[in-house]
C-alpha cells in the first residue's frame, strides 16, 4: 500500500509539475522512478500488482489515443507510417547487431540486442504527443501508425530470432501467424465499432460514469485477449479504441476521451514510475560498460531518427520528419520484454541486461526532452 501512495502522490505531482514548466511528464515520472525506486533512495520495491496497474494506465492511454483518430485518420498516414516504422527497425537491427559484434557478443547474444532496439515504446510516444497536443496533426497520425507497426514488427523479430537460435523457425507458419495477427486486429476494429453502433442508443450514450465504464471494460477485454493470443497487449487496447471511436459520435467520443484522461492521468505515472525503478547503476562501473550503454543508446535513438528522416521526407521540409524519427526514439515496455525474454532463456548475459535496461531508461528520458524541443521549434 505504501508503494502504491507513493508512486501514485510523486507521479502525478511530477507530472504536474512538468506540465506547468513544459517538460514531458513521462520524463520526469521515469526520474521520479530512478530517484525513489532501488537505484538511488529505495523507498519502493514495485511488485506485480504496480505493474499491472502500469499496463492498464499504458493500455487505456493507448485506447484514448485510438478513439481520438479514427480509422480514416490513421490509414490517410499508413504507408508513410509503414515506410517510417520498416526503416528503424532496419537501421536499429542491423546497428544493434554490428556494434554487439563489435563489443564482444557472440552471435545469439548480437541478435537479441538488435531486436531489442527495433521496439519503440507508443505508450511514451502517445504520451508525449496527447501533452504536446499533436495527435490529430499529421506528425501525430504518422507517428502512432509506424509505432503500432513498429510494436508488431518488433515482436515478430522476437519471435524469429528465438526460432532461429534454437532451430524451431517454421517459415509458413511465421507467415501464417503474420496473416492472423492482421485478421485478428481487423475483427477487433469491426466488433468493437459493432457494438457501438449497436448499443449506441442504451449503453455508450449514457451519462458518466456508466458510458466511461463500459469503454474501459471493452478496452480492457480486447487487449486481454490479444495478449493471451501472443500478440501485443497496447496494439489490440489501441484498434479497440479505433474501433469505439469509428463507431462513436463526435460529441460523445470528444466527452468520453475527457473523461478517460482523467483516469489515465492516475495510472499511467505506475508505468513510468516502475520503468525508471530497473536501472542498475552499479553495473556501470564493469570494465566495458559506459561503451555498450552509449554505444546502444546513440543507435536506438540514431537508427528510429534516420528511419523518420528517409521514410518521411515526402511530408515537407527537414525539422517535420525529423520529429516524426525523433518521436519514434523513446523505448519502453516491448524493449524490456525482449530484453528479460533473452535473458531469461539464456541468451543474453546479465551485463547486457543491464545495458539494455539503462538503454531504455535513457532512452524514455531523451526520446521525449528531444520531442518537445523539436516541436516547440515547429510552432
Amino acid at each position: 500500500m505504501q508503494d502504491f501512495i507513493l508512486i501514485l502522490l510523486f507521479g502525478v505531482s511530477a507530472a504536474w509539475l512538468a506540465e506547468r514548466f513544459g517538460q514531458p511528464t513521462a520524463v520526469a515520472q521515469v526520474l521520479v522512478g530512478l530517484i525513489i525506486g532501488p537505484p538511488l533512495l529505495g523507498w519502493i520495491e514495485p511488485g506485480e500488482e504496480l505493474q499491472l496497474l502500469g499496463q492498464l494506465g499504458v493500455l487505456l492511454l493507448l485506447g484514448m489515443a485510438g478513439m481520438q483518430l479514427g480509422l480514416g485518420q490513421l490509414a490517410r498516414e499508413g504507408w508513410t507510417g509503414f515506410r517510417v516504422a520498416l526503416l528503424g527497425v532496419i537501421f536499429c537491427l542491423a546497428g544493434g547487431y554490428v556494434f554487439a559484434l563489435w563489443w564482444g557478443s557472440p552471435l545469439e547474444e548480437a541478435v537479441y540486442i538488435g531486436a531489442t532496439l527495433t521496439a519503440t515504446s507508443i505508450g511514451i510516444s502517445v504520451q508525449v504527443l496527447h501533452q504536446l497536443r499533436l495527435i490529430d496533426h499529421r506528425i501525430g497520425r504518422i507517428v502512432i501508425a509506424a509505432a503500432v507497426i513498429d510494436d508488431v514488427l518488433a515482436l515478430y523479430l522476437l519471435a524469429i530470432a528465438h526460432g532461429v537460435l534454437s532451430e524451431e523457425l517454421a517459415p509458413a507458419r511465421l507467415a501464417g501467424s503474420i496473416v492472423l495477427a492482421a485478421v485478428i486486429l481487423a475483427l477487433i476494429f469491426v466488433t468493437c465499432r459493432w457494438l457501438v453502433q449497436r448499443s449506441d442508443a442504451r449503453l455508450f450514450s449514457f451519462q458518466y460514469p456508466v458510458s466511461l465504464l463500459a469503454v474501459v471494460l471493452t478496452i480492457v477485454a480486447f487487449g486481454w485477449l490479444t495478449e493471451t493470443m501472443g500478440y501485443s497487449l497496447v496494439v489490440g487496447g489501441f484498434f479497440a479504441g479505433l474501433g469505439l471511436g469509428d463507431g462513436l459520435e463526435k460529441a460523445h467520443r470528444n466527452r468520453l476521451v475527457k473523461q478517460m484522461d482523467v483516469l489515465v492521468l492516475l495510472l499511467v505515472p505506475f508505468f513510468f514510475v516502475i520503468v525508471g525503478s530497473r536501472a542498475e547503476w552499479g553495473a556501470l562501473t564493469d570494465r566495458g560498460m559506459p561503451v555498450l550503454v552509449i554505444g546502444l543508446l546513440l543507435i536506438a535513438i540514431l537508427g528510429k531518427i534516420a528511419g523518420g528522416l528517409v521514410g518521411a521526407w515526402r511530408t515537407g521540409g527537414f525539422r517535420t520528419p525529423l520529429l516524426i524519427g525523433v518521436s519514434m526514439a523513446p523505448r519502453g515496455e516491448v524493449a524490456l520484454v525482449i530484453a528479460g525474454l533473452g535473458f531469461a532463456q539464456g541468451h543474453i548475459s546479465h551485463h547486457v541486461l543491464v545495458a539494455l535496461i539503462l538503454m531504455t531508461i535513457g532512452a524514455a528520458l531523451l526520446g521525449p526532452l528531444l520531442m518537445a524541443r523539436l516541436a516547440r521549434s515547429l510552432e
